[in-house]
Parts: structure tokens; sequence; C-alpha cells
């Protein structure tokens, strides 16, 4: 909850504290009893300055760090911690779910421990949504819904048919070359630079196949039909329609990039990452060429960039320069980069509700708790800090 508040406030003025207060609970889902626990939990971590009178917080200025630095220095300040041998049996859980699903009893072993801690931290972790649990071919698959949250039951089988350390490899193969177009990968046994075996491919084209990972396609008359496959969404994120529009556009401009570097007529891309690069700070390309009216064809159709002709059946890309284009771009980057965006898993509208008026805000959570379930009947404020109090006296 730290790292995701860190997130949404990243790059904010000085927020008041209870609007971040009201943005947590009712926007982002936060306990309200461990709000105030955060935002003095980031400003030990030196994330955040405080503006306080007495022992109230009034006022959060956001110091929070950008790239991989906002995670390291979390962890630093977790790994300072003292954690119970129960908490280390989670961390490692979690940790080695991470990689690939697994064979509960596999994993049992694997861990150590007391079968009874280890069957609590299972059925917490079901609780809590940081494990998932799926029966097949007779074996019960522990599964971690932060990288693998789509289509449970597709990797379950695969891992009770091929083991965790296949799925595992192939998919860290695919972090790592984002946007490989399948069909390289079934003819040369390679993703990258690193060979699979003809399992592994047959493993991605059923993966693709059952939608557990995206893959755009592109068509071109010389290359014909090309699928580029993706890991599964990171970080389990449950995406808004919006933010959904945004990954597909994302997806959509890897694979058109990836298109022009391994699958080109006659211009070869040589480095994605420069090309990238140059529409976020260009917002076009250099050179025309008659090969972008088929490479780039699907970005026109899903609005995200024109082509403008330039005489000879050549043509220019032009980025459309919105918003929205704009962070599937940096979106795209960051998956060829690192293979993971970091700030896919960010909404909007909660960053957007910290910097606008009250009047936005209130309106803003009314819709959510709307949402949320029109059948709940709201405790009034006084009754609601009466509640609080209550539970602070029962916390242990």
């Amino acid at each position: 909850m730290a790292l995701r508040m860190a997130l949404h406030i990243q790059g904010c003025p000085a927020v008041d504290f209870e609007s971040l207060k009201l943005v947590s609970i009712y926007l982002l889902k936060f306990p309200r009893l461990v709000v105030e626990r955060i935002v003095r939990l980031l400003a030990e971590v030196e994330f955040v300055r405080l503006q306080t009178e007495g022992q109230t917080i009034k006022t959060v200025v956001p110091t929070v760090p950008y790239y991989n630095q906002i995670y390291s220095d979390l962890g630093a300040y977790a790994a300072d911690r003292k954690f119970t041998e129960v908490e280390q049996l989670a961390l490692a859980m979690t940790e080695r779910l991470a990689k690939s699903p697994e064979e509960k009893e596999r994993l049992f072993a694997a861990l150590g421990g007391e079968r009874a801690a280890l069957e609590g931290l299972v059925e917490i972790g079901k609780q809590g949504g940081f494990l998932w649990q799926e029966r097949a071919r007779g074996r019960v698959i522990l599964g971690n819904p932060s990288y693998f949250s789509e289509n449970w039951d597709v990797f379950a089988d695969h891992v009770a048919g091929l083991g965790s350390a296949s799925v595992g490899r192939v998919l860290d193969l695919v972090r790592r070359y984002q946007g490989w177009p399948l069909a390289l990968i079934e003819r040369d046994l390679k993703i990258g630079d690193r060979e699979v075996s003809a399992e592994d491919a047959r493993l991605l084209r059923q993966l693709a196949e059952f939608g557990a990972v995206k893959p755009p396609c592109i068509q071109t008359k010389h290359a014909g039909e090309n699928q580029f496959i993706f890991t599964p969404v990171p970080f389990g994120v449950k995406l808004n329609p919006i933010r959904h529009d945004i990954f597909e556009r994302a997806l959509a401009i890897v694979s058109a990039v990836r298109q022009g570097q391994l699958l080109p007529e006659a211009f070869r891309i040589r480095s994605p990452l420069a090309v990238l690069s140059k529409m976020r700070s260009h917002k076009r390309l250099g050179k025309a060429t008659q090969e972008f009216t088929q490479q780039y064809r699907k970005l026109v159709h899903m609005r995200i960039a024109k082509l403008v002709p330039a005489g000879n059946d050549y043509f220019e890309f032009h980025l459309i320069d919105t918003e929205t284009n704009i962070e599937a771009l940096n979106i795209a980057y960051d998956l060829v980069a690192t293979g993971e965006s970091q700030t896919l898993g960010v909404d909007t509208d909660a960053i957007n509700a910290l910097q606008m008026d009250s009047q936005y805000l209130e309106s803003r959570i009314s819709r959510a708790e709307m949402a949320r379930n029109k059948n709940t009947v709201p405790l009034s404020r006084e009754n609601q800090e009466l509640a609080d109090q209550l539970l602070l006296r029962l916390a242990p």
C-alpha cells in the first residue's frame, strides 16, 4: 500500500492530508485505519515531508523518487525490519510464485516450515488476493495473481503437465523480449538470442490461443500475418476500460516496432528503443518509407498515429499527440526496456482527485461509492469516528 500510494503522489504538489485520506480510502480501497500509518511510513523512508500541527498531519509534500529507486528504497526499508518466521514464509512463497505457478505439494516441500503454517498462509493469501489456487489434472496448483492474473486455469494446466520450471523459463524469456513474433519463435526455436525447445514453442502457441498472453497481430504482404507475444498484464492490474485501452495501444506500438525490427521488407529497425524514444521526443519519425502503410496501419486504425503522404507512395509517421497516446508510448518504451511498466497500475482518476478542488473530489468519491454498493447505508461521520475508535481499541 505504501508503494501504491507513492506511485500516485509521485510528482504531485503539496497534498492536503484529508484529501489524500479520502482518495486512499474510496478510490485506492485502502482500509481507513491504516492510511495515516502508510503516510508516516513514507515520511520515515523520506518519500514525503509532513507539515503538522502537534501530532496532526495537515499537509503531505511528496518527494518520491523515480524509476527503480522507488522500489530499492522501500525494499531497503523493509529489509531493515525484523520479519516473523511466518512472514518470511509468506514472502518466500509469493516470490517463488512470481516466477511461475507451482504445484502446491512441490512448493511446500521447497519452502519447508510447518504444514499448518503453510496451509494457513495459503488461506490468508486467497482471502487477501495475493494467491490463487486451481485444480488441474488431479493436482492443486498455486499462483501469484500479481503476475498471473488472467486465465489461471490455462497456467495451472500447463504447470501440472510440464512443470513450473518450464513455464517460468519461457515466460521469463518473453518478459525479456516483449513483443517477439510467435512465427519466429516457432521457426528458429529462439526468443531473442536464447534457445527454446519445440515444447516451449508449443506452450506459447497454446497460451496465445487461450488468451493467457496477449497476441496483437500485424498483416503485411511480404511477411503475412504475425502474432506478437507478451506476458500477462503485469502486477495483476485490474484494468478499467480506459487503462485497458491504453495498455492495448502500448502493445500495438511495440508490435509495430518489432515488425520493423524483425520482419521488415527493406528498411530494418536496428534499435527499437531509439525508434520509441524518437516517437516520444519528436512525435514523428524522420524518414518517409513505403513500408509504413503496412507496418503502422493498426496504429492508424487505433488513432495512435497518422501517415502523411510524402509522394511516390512514401509516407511519414506522425504520432497523434494526446495524453492517452503519450502514456501508451511510455508504457511501450518500458516494456521493451525493462519488460514491465511501472505506471500501468496507477489510477489516473485518483491522481486527478488529489489535485482538483474539493467539489471534484466529493463527486468522484460519490460515484465510486455508488458503483461499489448501491444498497449500502453509510454511517454518519460521527458514528464512523466512534466505530474507528472502537476498532482501534480492539486492535492488537
